[in-house]
């Protein structure tokens, strides 16, 4: 490499463009998008496993359509806030920067091929040269929140895009997205997560002699808060799948995650899995964006929340054409006024005496789950009724 070519890679080094540690693959792309008159954008959204599938994909994808050529950085998080933080010295300590829940939203946005540049977010720590964000043996910069105004003072963005705001109750969330971003009219929210063949290779060899049909009970359904179903009704629906189909259903999430030649499947191999089911159920959840994005009916236990919040997913996916693959949506009785699952009181519609042995602290301490809210009082018998209507007949 002759001197200039080094210097003028350790200068998009510097600015924290890109860095793949023997990965170098996209860089003659950053450098001619660099030297083009292609905008360049900076969007960031650190956010929740589920919005990573549900808002940013088709949002980065709509920004390609819009202005073709265009060089998208996404900085995103590595997963949740580290909770142990938050346990030791409370909220206001919490930091995002450590990776767990399987890399998310790394592993799900390094595939995507709207991004040109991944960068994941830490709070505090910076590493242009991808020592601390090592996914799948490829690095990915770090930037600081300190770096990373840096990075946009410098100005070498056309546009800065910043995806973390508070989505209010009665907001559509798709189109504050898109209103964000500088596309009020756009709509598009076809949704997906780009699986690569050898995720799908994995998950075939680990589903291979899975008896059918293969109904899935996603994570979140047996959650004790309010946004979670009654745990106590979980083992009967269990024996009622098993006794009407003759197979027990399985558990998706990141408390059961299958190994294939003795190792656990990466995340986005054991979401592959779910393309080779026939019917997932759960609450509104990442692991039922999951199965929703790679195509998996799914039956969703719903309550307490505005149609708008998951209405291009669920109900109203035009994108589905082929009506057995149709999601189903069980609604519950609503809360008033509506909370999204997160209400601070106990149910309106429970008597004095019933508010009194509830024991309800908070919607992460509801206390009596089986009527801790709308959610809970959905019945197995309900469900099993959905699933009959959506069973494949071949």
């Amino acid at each position: 490499m002759l001197k200039h070519e080094i210097s003028e890679l350790h200068c998009l080094l510097g600015t924290g463009l890109m860095f793949q540690r023997f990965f170098f693959a996209p860089i003659p792309h950053t450098l001619r998008a660099m030297t083009s008159n292609a905008p360049r954008f900076l969007v960031r959204h650190i956010g929740n496993m589920g919005d990573h599938v549900f808002f940013i994909p088709p949002v980065l994808e709509s920004l390609k359509r819009h202005y073709p050529g265009c060089n998208i950085t996404l900085v995103t998080a590595w997963g949740y806030k580290q909770t142990q933080r938050r346990l030791v010295l409370g909220p206001k300590y919490e930091r995002w920067g450590e990776r767990n829940q399987g890399g998310f939203c790394i592993s799900l946005m390094m595939t995507d091929p709207n991004v040109d540049q991944l960068v994941h977010w830490h709070d505090t720590k910076t590493s242009l040269t991808g020592d601390i964000c090592v996914e799948e043996g490829k690095h990915f910069p770090t930037w600081s929140a300190e770096h990373y105004a840096s990075v946009k003072e410098l100005g070498e963005y056309d546009k800065v895009f910043e995806l973390d705001f508070g989505i209010g109750h009665d907001d559509d969330p798709i189109q504050k997205m898109y209103e964000a971003v500088g596309l009020p009219d756009e709509d598009f929210s076809n949704y997906r997560l780009y699986l690569t063949d050898e995720d799908r290779e994995v998950a075939a060899a680990v589903m291979r002699d899975v008896p059918r049909p293969r109904i899935v009970l996603l994570e979140g359904l047996a959650g004790t808060t309010t946004r979670g179903w009654d745990p106590a009704k979980i083992a009967a629906l269990e024996q009622y799948i098993t006794e009407v189909y003759g197979a027990a259903p399985r558990w998706f999430g990141g408390a059961h995650i299958p190994e294939y030649e003795g190792r656990p499947l990466t995340l986005r191999e054991n979401i592959a899995t779910l393309e080779l089911c026939d019917i997932g159920i759960g609450v509104l959840s990442g692991p039922l964006h999951f199965a929703a994005a790679v195509g998996l009916p799914t039956i969703t236990l719903y309550a307490d929340m505005s149609l708008h919040r998951t209405a291009p997913a669920y109900f109203l996916n035009e994108y589905i054409d082929d009506p057995v693959k149709r999601h189903r949506t069980i609604i519950g009785p609503p809360a008033t006024p509506q909370t999204m699952l997160k209400s601070p009181e106990p149910p309106t519609v429970l008597t004095a005496a019933e508010t009194r042995e509830q024991g309800y602290e908070n919607w992460t301490a509801p206390g009596d789950q089986s009527k801790k809210g709308g959610l809970a009082v959905l019945t197995v018998d309900e469900i099993m009724s959905v699933v009959a209507d959506m069973m494949p007949t071949t």
